[in-house]
């Protein structure tokens, strides 16, 4: 299944009409999440239970490009934030780092 996506240009806040017609239309395949992650069984053993049905990648050769969304793992985790774990892990959406900003505002909504 094919799709064209928008990716507006320039920077956040307001932006002329110059810096929002510099965006990009791109044709992508809705792709899901096929084949972009090895294989555990397969890293481990070398064989998988479900062969070619497998949805994941056995060897590198068989790795997909993921298309993400451009604000993709920019904003921290709530539940990181609140001082959890995420049940998520490496498949958040957010990120997971906390920068000096993020620890400067947690500090300070703590005070509150």
């Amino acid at each position: 299944m094919q799709q064209r996506v928008y990716v507006p240009g320039g920077g956040g806040g307001k932006r002329s009409e110059e810096e929002i017609a510099a965006g990009m239309e791109l044709e992508v395949f809705n792709q899901g999440m096929w084949k972009t992650e090895l294989c555990n069984k397969w890293q481990e053993t070398g064989t998988c239970p479900y062969g070619n049905n497998c949805q994941f990648a056995h060897g590198i050769g068989e790795l997909r490009p993921v298309i993400r969304h451009p604000r993709y793992k920019t904003q921290a985790c709530r539940m990181v934030l609140a001082g959890g774990v995420c049940p998520y892990g490496h498949r958040c959406h957010f990120r997971h780092s906390l920068t000096d900003q993020d620890r400067l505002l947690l500090g300070t909504s703590l005070i509150i």
